[in-house]
């Protein structure tokens, strides 16, 4: 995040201060020979970059009128897939549930320092009409890739961003398996917060995670649609996996770390045997292609962002992007 500009100014008058000149000297440290890691993009090509990747996405305002194949080319991963579905569901003139940010103006930058490809960045955007800012995660797969939008995850109620430094300084990659320094590696955060969603507090790693608004929503839902479909004979049952390449970090100032992890959850509801179909909402029967039926698989992507602090404690959830990408229905 940026950081405003600091003057320092040190005055040594010999009259005024005559032990200045009694000051211990300070050695510099020796050099080490190596140029400092690169940042991906510097912050004015981030700025062009982000504009460009995201105005398909502007003027994308009606889902039903969507170019899928021209958003394709400046996007991909969970934001090209709730997109379609968004479009799907438009198109079949059903009202569509948010398919990510809702203003894409970038305010900020967190840009990596790397060298080599795949490469990624992300812009933090102005506050939209939720009032909740949201995040660009921006990706290129190799050096004649351009930037294309991945996912617009948006910051939950009374979440904040932790300091990254400004988009000039950089900020150190953190691979998936590095925990120096951390409580858990950014893999091991994706792969338990998955873990907690799943079981809620029957989780081993629940404690391992501050309680936030997205987990308590999704682990309320299940529980809400298990009990009604057991107690008339019905079955549920869901699984979450990791998307592949999906867990992006790096180091936070204070030595925590920033995280980015993507998911694809499958939640089948199914009524009792030999019972009749059911009445599909508007949005389900427009992707599941009919109105009613007797089991359904609604299959969600999500990109959730966490806040790791330095050392131990309990990491954080600060920013989610959730929606159905597919549902399959008998």
């Amino acid at each position: 995040m940026r950081r405003p500009a600091r003057t320092l100014v040190l005055a040594c008058t010999v009259l005024a201060l005559p032990a200045c000149a009694q000051l211990p000297a300070v050695t510099a440290p020796a050099a080490t020979g190596r140029a400092p890691v690169p940042l991906v993009v510097q912050p004015a090509q981030a700025a062009r970059i982000a504009e460009a990747a995201t105005a398909p996405l502007e003027v994308a305002g009606d889902p039903a009128a969507t170019d899928l194949d021209a958003l394709a080319q400046r996007v991909t991963g969970p934001e090209l897939d709730l997109r379609r579905a968004a479009a799907t569901i438009a198109a079949a003139g059903a009202t569509p549930p948010a398919a990510g940010a809702d203003t894409l103006e970038a305010i900020s930058s967190v840009l990596p320092r790397q060298e080599g490809w795949p490469r990624w960045f992300l812009t933090v955007t102005e506050p939209g009409a939720d009032s909740k800012p949201s995040l660009v995660v921006l990706r290129s797969p190799a050096p004649r890739e351009p930037y294309r939008v991945w996912a617009t995850p948006s910051l939950l109620p009374g979440a904040s961003l932790p300091t990254t430094g400004a988009p000039a300084d950089g900020a150190a990659v953190v691979p998936a398996d590095e925990d120096t320094n951390l409580p858990m590696s950014p893999a091991a955060v994706a792969e338990r917060y998955a873990d907690v969603l799943l079981n809620g507090d029957g989780s081993e790693f629940a404690g391992q995670f501050a309680t936030d608004a997205y987990r308590q929503g999704v682990l309320t839902s299940a529980e809400e649609q298990a009990r009604a479909l057991e107690g008339a004979g019905g079955t549920f049952s869901q699984e979450r996996v990791l998307l592949d390449d999906s867990v992006l970090a790096v180091r936070t100032r204070d030595g925590g770390a920033l995280v980015v992890a993507g998911y694809r959850s499958s939640v089948t509801a199914a009524g009792p045997a030999g019972g009749l179909p059911g009445q599909l909402q508007a949005a389900a029967a427009a992707l599941a292609g009919r109105e009613d039926a007797t089991s359904v698989t609604t299959v969600v992507e999500e990109v959730v962002v966490f806040a790791v602090p330095p050392g131990q404690g309990q990491a954080s959830v600060v920013a989610v992007q959730s929606g159905p990408v597919s549902i399959e229905a008998s």
